[in-house]
């Protein structure tokens, strides 16, 4: 076997067991025979997206890298994070989404709900949601996270507000400094960022009332994906430090 200095990473939605074979085909069959150069006896790892990681090697290469057959030595389950965080956020616009999507996923968010503020502009495609799922699982190989984040159906803040059972962090410049937050109270945190031209009076006060607290990120107006990748590197370095 050519063990390498550090495997890369391959996503594989399906069981993983020692001793059995699987079959990376499509992208994933793309990036280990073209963009890896993986050869027969590599070692690589496989996560299904719901915390179990697999060691494996390359077994066999099919004709122009279309599909790669692996063997899988090990496997191990990872724990799931301490305090999940769900972003839900207005879309930036353009590839702003996707950097967002992939930093996001980076620093641990748990599942993602498009919000359809007041003031959105930017709406959810007909193919987003694939879309947004291969820059997830890109973003998820990158940093070895092994928990593939959710997508969710888009929401209003309003509605939203009704399946939120932990605490609730709204993005808005007369709120609170972070650092003045007390730990958050029940099993998740849950981060709202609005759109560029900031959620209106009316959603402020409907979520609020449902106790969301306002958060503050300093005088000067982040864009969408700034904010969101602020409020959530915060509160991981902060709260989901014991991961």
């Amino acid at each position: 076997m050519n063990v390498k200095k550090s495997a890369p990473w391959f996503y594989h939605d399906a069981e993983l067991q020692s001793g059995m074979s699987v079959t990376l085909t499509d992208e994933e069959a793309r990036h280990a025979a073209g963009s890896r150069r993986l050869e027969q006896g590599d070692a690589l790892t496989l996560f299904d997206g719901r915390g179990t990681i697999a060691e494996a090697v390359v077994g066999e290469i099919g004709k122009r890298g279309r599909d790669v057959v692996l063997t899988i030595a090990g496997t191990r389950t990872v724990a799931s994070p301490i305090l999940p965080l769900h972003l839900a956020s207005a879309l930036p616009k353009g590839d702003r989404l996707a950097v967002m999507l992939d930093m996001a996923t980076q620093l641990g968010m748990s599942s993602f709900t498009p919000l359809d503020c007041e003031r959105s502009v930017v709406k959810v495609s007909d193919n987003a949601e694939r879309r947004w799922h291969r820059i997830l699982i890109e973003a998820c190989k990158q940093s070895r996270r092994p928990y593939l984040p959710e997508v969710q159906p888009a929401l209003s803040p309003g509605a939203l507000m009704q399946h939120c059972k932990g605490e609730v962090w709204i993005a808005h410049p007369d709120g609170i400094s972070p650092t003045a937050l007390p730990s958050p109270v029940g099993d998740s945190l849950t981060i709202l960022i609005g759109p560029e031209g900031g959620f209106t009076e009316s959603e402020i006060a409907m979520v609020s009332a449902c106790g969301a607290r306002k958060v503050s990120l300093g005088t000067g107006i982040l864009r969408i994906e700034s904010a969101a990748v602020a409020m959530l590197a915060y509160a991981r370095l902060t709260f989901a430090a014991n991961e």
